[in-house]
């Protein structure tokens, strides 16, 4: 029987080179599809073999496979790593080469034959990986949030400008189609921006919660013979290993794509005001015209409950300020249903996703505040007809804009500077959760009036040779 070995040496160790399901749709022979060979498509590596990439963004290439195919996989898990290949294989109809496989994420972003990344990791190792593909000349598609800090995200905003890479970010409400979830964030926000409210004075944004933390699941473990854990680790600190920190590893053979524990750690992740605050505050920017600004005041408070490791946030209530005086709350789905309502002299458009399961933690649309449909306003004709104004469509599925723009070398509907816009709005929020107190913040300098102890957050230490500062150190950067 295995001993945990809780020493330095013990939860650092490199795990040798080497179920749960995951939500692959059913399988349509991509021959049947006309689909091109696959040496003439956009050749794809994704790096983070996760429920994510399984459940969402690995689909997202097979949907457009007369476009792109998957041609290499890396995870610092081999186990993973080599079910999702064995998944992928069979969700294109083995109509690909033989996928490439990557413990280490370098060799992938060394091939030449690989023209794009989607990067699909735990949150923390999102700002290193992109500023690294883009330097290694391949275009990019992450995940949100975009970075833990305000310093890692625009180092991605500017580097992708610098690099000409074509970069698009996983937040599907700016799209329409297949895998995606309707045009009702685009037509509220195109409502709004047109005056149909009149003056917007408030958007109210609600955000669902994590599930509670198993109880049964120990805090020291060996770690995984199949995993490179110091790697995992990144840049955060040095840590003992836990599937609660990680992600779940199955039972025998069989790898587990269960929703992991890093996304309720502050090392890893920053919880749910920038899981699905990343989707519902990046719509509200959208509508209000703040695409490349931010708020200037910002105060907020939240629930920090003890769960052994976990200690991301609960329940939360968030009030930002823009320049114009427009007040943006975000709260838990006690206070608000699941999306983002616009109120404004005229009335009210709220928008959401209706009935669409999510993959979370699966709110869905109904609770305390009964169904809500993805599009509603408090008088029909505030969201009816056509607009003058409007906003950028995407009327192709959310990953076929970034593949099309791939082949045109044109910007898509969420460019690296309101990606970075967005995520910048959610850490000042979770910012002034864990500091409790009333900030001002400068959108055009990106700092903190008057608070150097909230200026000291705009970065985070980087445990060498990890981290986007040490990346770029590496190139020649300086930022």
């Amino acid at each position: 029987m295995l001993k945990c070995d809780c020493s330095r040496r013990g939860f650092l160790k490199a795990g040798a080179a080497a179920g749960g399901a995951v939500a692959f749709p059913a399988i349509i022979p991509a021959r049947a599809l006309g689909a091109q060979a696959p040496s003439k498509r956009i050749q794809v590596g994704v790096i983070g073999c996760g429920r994510i990439a399984g459940g969402m963004d690995i689909p997202g290439v097979w949907h457009n496979h007369d476009l792109a195919a998957v041609v290499a996989l890396s995870d610092c898990d081999a186990k993973r790593m080599r079910a999702t290949k064995a998944r992928t294989a069979k969700l294109f109809d083995n109509d690909l080469p033989d996928l490439k496989l990557h413990q280490d994420y370098r060799g992938l972003l060394a091939d030449k034959s690989v023209d794009a990344v989607m990067i699909c990791t735990p949150d923390f190792w999102h700002a290193q990986l992109c500023v690294e593909a883009a330097l290694a000349g391949k275009d990019v598609y992450v995940q949100k949030p975009l970075a833990m800090t305000v310093y890692e995200s625009r180092c991605i905003a500017e580097v992708m400008k610098k690099t000409g890479r074509v970069f698009h970010l996983g937040t599907q409400q700016r799209s329409e189609g297949k895998s995606t979830f309707g045009p009702q964030f685009r037509k509220a926000a195109e409502y709004v921006l047109n005056g149909r409210l009149g003056r917007v004075r408030r958007v109210e944004i609600g955000l669902p919660m994590d599930p509670p933390e198993p109880k049964d699941m120990p805090t020291c473990q060996p770690v995984p013979d199949t995993m490179d854990y110091d790697m995992w680790l990144g840049y955060t600190p040095a840590e003992i290993f836990s599937e609660l920190r990680t992600h779940p590893q199955g039972n025998g053979g069989d790898a587990d794509f269960g929703r992991p524990g890093w996304m309720v750690m502050q090392n890893y992740g920053m919880g749910m005001i920038a899981n699905w605050g990343a989707h519902h505050i990046d719509i509200a920017q959208w509508a209000l015209g703040m695409d490349n600004s931010g708020p200037v005041k910002i105060r907020g408070r939240a629930d920090f409950p003890r769960r052994r490791l976990w200690d991301a946030h609960g329940k939360l209530d968030v009030r930002m300020e823009y320049a114009d005086g427009t007040l943006m709350h975000i709260a838990d789905d006690d206070i608000y249903p699941n999306g983002v309502r616009f109120v404004g002299e005229k009335g009210w458009i709220f928008c959401g996703r209706g009935s669409v399961k999510v993959m979370s933690s699966d709110p869905g649309a109904g609770g305390k505040h009964g169904r809500w449909r993805p599009l509603e306003a408090s008088s029909k004709d505030l969201i009816e007809g056509e607009v003058d104004k409007q906003l950028r469509r995407n009327p192709s599925n959310h990953h076929r804009a970034w593949f099309e723009s791939i082949l045109s070398r044109k910007p898509t509907n969420t460019p690296p500077e309101s990606a970075h816009r967005t995520t910048t709005a959610c850490i000042l929020a979770y910012t002034a959760m864990n500091l409790k107190r009333t900030l001002r913040w400068d959108p055009v300098n990106e700092r903190f009036l008057g608070d150097d102890g909230a200026n000291a957050t705009l970065r985070r230490p980087e445990r060498a040779p990890y981290g986007v500062g040490n990346a770029l150190r590496r190139a020649g950067w300086s930022m």
